[in-house]
């Protein structure tokens, strides 16, 4: 290793893990000595990660108040060093993290999952949709074994709170409601329609059909599970209309057999 690909890594191990070994390689001054000068790369590190979990995650800032929220993102650089060439990624497990840390408000981890899935679909890469057209070149004898493609900008989410009207109302700048446990989780999907991020809450049957197609399944076999909320003479059209639905909003995409 080159003398200065040395002062790279422990360079990086100081900014990083408060390594100490790069104190000796650093000139300092009565005035600014070196841990000073050090400190103001490690300091200005940790800054532009806490700047990035607030660009991610905007709405959950602004509900916790700046002081908690960097306390939080204070824990999660420690315990959770970024891992990615690019800073937009970093900030991936703060949900579980929040999980974990704040169990008595649930609806935080959820916050941060919510905001972390909008933010992906948003940035995914393109393809071009099918349109409902494509219906027609399907031959009868083939829609039992009718396979989906998904843009991939398609998220599915449960969430167990009501955070998604929470970043409802802090988005357009209204007064959060309560934070709030439900019943039951509820099925969210996101995606991205030409530059705007969409999203929607699912019935139960709409939830675990989607989940059977965006499996790999069949059309017949998502037709069986469909069964359990319709009779079974109603379900090739109640089928038929989630799939005409999923094409018009522009969740498919070519490449299903």
């Amino acid at each position: 290793m080159s003398a200065l690909a040395g002062l790279q890594r422990d360079m990086q191990r100081h900014v990083m893990h408060g390594d100490a070994a790069i104190a000796d390689a650093v000139n300092g001054t009565p005035a600014v000595p070196a841990a000073t000068r050090l400190a103001v790369y490690s300091n200005a590190y940790r800054i532009r990660l806490a700047d990035a979990l607030a660009a991610n995650m905007p709405r959950l800032k602004e509900l916790l108040g700046d002081e908690e929220f960097g306390t939080i993102a204070a824990a999660y650089i420690d315990a959770h060093p970024s891992r990615f060439a690019s800073i937009r990624w970093f900030g991936d497990r703060l949900a579980q993290e929040l999980e974990q840390s704040q169990p008595s408000q649930p609806w935080l981890a959820d916050l941060a999952r919510w905001e972390w899935a909008l933010a992906a679909s948003f940035d995914a890469s393109d393809a071009e949709a099918v349109g409902v057209e494509c219906l027609a070149t399907v031959a009868p004898g083939d829609w039992a074994e009718l396979r989906l493609q998904f843009h991939p900008s398609v998220q599915y989410l449960e969430l167990a709170t009501n955070a998604p009207a929470l970043f409802k109302a802090l988005s357009e700048e209204l007064p959060p409601p309560q934070p709030a446990i439900l019943e039951q989780p509820q099925p969210w999907l996101l995606w991205r329609e030409d530059l705007k991020t969409q999203y929607r809450s699912l019935e139960p049957a709409e939830a675990a059909a989607l989940q059977v197609m965006r499996g790999g399944g069949t059309f017949g076999t998502m037709c069986e599970v469909l069964c359990e909320w319709h009779d079974a003479d109603k379900v090739p059209l109640a089928a038929a209309g989630m799939l005409k639905r999923w094409i018009v909003e522009t969740l498919l995409i070519e490449g299903g057999a």
